[in-house]
């Protein structure tokens, strides 16, 4: 893969990470869908693992290979949360939504900064229509989880 190729890759990674954030942001502004706190914490993976991302793009050689494991990092992190939410949202008894994951994550700086994109009002066991016939967490737990995979495989690529 030639440098050109390699960096363009990490762009369109990057840019398909911000993609999946806007269409959540769609779907709370327009289709007025509530965030939950670990929909939230999924949105955080998703700007993470796209600004690391980015930066692999914008450096080369031991940077963006480390730029690339830390967007692997953070995607798996995501990835383990999505997987708590669809743990939650098939066992209606566990509690989330109104609990110490929503006050904390409603009092980390993004939530004050930007309260339309990172402030968590929603309950995470909501039955929400699916989409090609998955949940939105299965989703997001889908695109993780290949963003792990890429970013991994991305970073132990020799050249």
């Amino acid at each position: 893969m030639t440098p050109l190729v390699r960096t363009r890759l990490y762009f369109l990674l990057s840019y398909f990470c911000f993609g999946l954030v806007a269409f959540a942001l769609w779907l709370q502004h327009v289709e007025q869908l509530a965030p939950c706190p670990l929909c939230i914490l999924q949105r955080y993976a998703f700007v993470g693992a796209g600004v690391f991302f980015l930066l692999s793009g914008l450096f080369g050689g031991a940077l963006a290979r480390s730029g690339l494991w830390a967007a692997g990092l953070v995607a798996a992190l995501g990835a383990a949360v999505a997987g708590r939410h669809v743990y939650v949202l098939y066992h209606p008894s566990v509690s989330c939504g109104l609990d110490p994951v929503e006050d904390f994550v409603n009092s980390l700086p993004p939530a004050q900064w930007l309260p339309q994109v990172f402030f968590a009002d929603g309950t995470c066991g909501a039955k929400l229509p699916p989409i090609f016939g998955l949940d939105i967490p299965e989703w997001s737990l889908l695109w993780l989880a290949v963003l792990t995979m890429v970013a991994v495989l991305l970073s132990l690529r020799r050249g």
